[in-house]
């Protein structure tokens, strides 16, 4: 157990580290309030930190309004002022709650601010930044658009705002210009929604078909229905030699297919299923059964003007 004698030098030493420790604060705010004639405007972000209390510091965000969520400067304007004005007229409010108190105000350069990234990108979901960060930047953090990402029409949804307030940008077109005026700057809470490019329906069936053209597809279809929705092959139309040019992870891609093989052993559920984009081709061929007769009768009477002759020519 201390004595009376003890517990006094303690109280003492606490008393005057107190003191040394307010000291250095003082000196402190006052090197803040003298080089931190920075004035105050709308976006800014203060850092008010109140010594030993809390409950009356924090992180505040001037709104465009002039104004900050602060429970003892609500609704008072504090742009157009110093961070060292506004440290005095909070010091002088605040004593009438708690005794001494010692404020520090200064401006955060670059907040920390969390964005929504989501769709199509590499790495979906919240993404630690600054405040005032680009779109650009941001969805690089996300690490990229995919491949299949729509980038000429991107998302960017505003908190507290409704969905149809939604800004879009053409990141393809800011490609192109490289006017960074146009690049949004994103504020904390936005969500940016990156689309999925829209895959076109259509199917395109040209060559020996009776009907070429473009064709919708609204369920499952194999190419040898599809040409039957081109009205089916010509009378020259070859099924043995069909063309299909596709896409393919991006990748365009062609192969000639044996539809007549696929009839002939009854194979119908394992012809190829055509997706929307294809292209079909229908060669023909390059004889029919009327080239065959044609070609047969003109044989047969060269053949009968050969005999002719040569029975004309005898001795």
């Amino acid at each position: 157990m201390k004595d009376e004698k003890e517990r006094v030098l303690d109280l003492t030493k606490d008393n005057h580290m107190n003191r040394i420790t307010r000291i250095g604060l003082m000196m402190i705010a006052l090197c803040v309030s003298l080089a931190g004639a920075s004035i105050i405007k709308s976006g800014d972000v203060l850092d008010i930190v109140v010594q030993g209390h809390p409950e009356f510091s924090g992180r505040f965000t001037v709104s465009e309004t002039g104004t900050i969520d602060y429970p003892l400067l609500a609704d008072e304007q504090v742009v157009n002022i110093t961070t060292s004005e506004l440290m005095n007229d909070l010091t002088l409010k605040l004593v009438k709650h708690i005794d001494n108190p010692l404020v520090i105000i200064s401006i955060i350069a670059k907040p920390e601010i969390v964005v929504y990234v989501l769709g199509q990108v590499k790495v979906p979901g919240p993404v630690k930044t600054y405040q005032g960060a680009t779109l650009q930047e941001v969805l690089q953090m996300a690490g990229g658009p995919l491949e299949t990402a729509n980038i000429e029409k991107i998302k960017i949804v505003h908190k507290n705002l409704p969905d149809e307030s939604a800004e879009y940008f053409d990141m393809k077109a800011f490609l192109s210009t490289g006017n960074m005026a146009d690049m949004p700057k994103l504020k904390p809470d936005d969500t940016v929604i990156l689309l999925g490019l829209q895959k076109s329906n259509k199917v395109k069936v040209i060559g020996a078909v009776n009907k070429p053209g473009f064709f919708d597809l609204t369920e499952k279809t194999n190419i040898f229905e599809l040409i039957y929705l081109a009205g089916g092959p010509s009378e020259r139309g070859d099924l043995s030699r069909v063309r299909r040019f596709t896409q393919q992870n991006g990748k365009s891609m062609e192969e000639v297919i044996n539809v007549q093989a696929f009839l002939d052993k009854g194979e119908m559920d394992n012809m190829p299923i055509v997706s929307p984009g294809d292209v079909v081709m229908v060669y023909e061929r390059w004889y029919d059964w009327r080239t065959m007769l044609s070609i047969l009768n003109n044989v047969l009477l060269f053949v009968v003007a050969i005999q002719a002759l040569t029975g004309a020519v005898k001795f």
